[in-house]
């Protein structure tokens, strides 16, 4: 891959990783959305991309990332079950619910910037 390729995939990702760490605790924001917020519109795939090349030492909240079910509704993405069941133990160490369904409720835990 040619290193223009390369720096420009590096920007698009920083401006992913700036999204997510403007996620509070106890809130949760879908990779699209995260991805709309970075300035890539229709790009939640982008934003998955960006999550799972993030190194542990950026110290990301990575777990307030995730998948879109409905208008109203998200639920964890990740495919791993040992990853998948972290994640739903550090959202609900933060007070995210989760419905019997194993989704949550975007009404209840979604995330605005302000500024959106």
């Amino acid at each position: 891959m040619p290193s223009s390729d390369r720096d420009a995939i590096a920007a698009l990702y920083r401006r992913i990783y700036a999204v997510v760490r403007r996620i509070p605790p106890g809130a949760v924001a879908t990779y699209g959305q995260v991805a709309q917020l970075a300035g890539i519109p229709r790009g939640g795939r982008v934003a998955g991309a960006a999550m799972r090349a993030s190194p542990p030492e950026l110290g990301l909240p990575w777990h307030r990332v995730v998948g879109r079910r409905s208008r109203t509704a998200a639920a964890i993405a990740i495919r791993d079950p040992v990853a998948a069941a972290r994640q739903r133990q550090l959202l609900e160490a933060e007070g995210v619910a989760f419905r019997r369904s194993g989704t949550i409720s975007l009404a209840d835990h979604g995330w605005l910037p302000p500024d959106a």
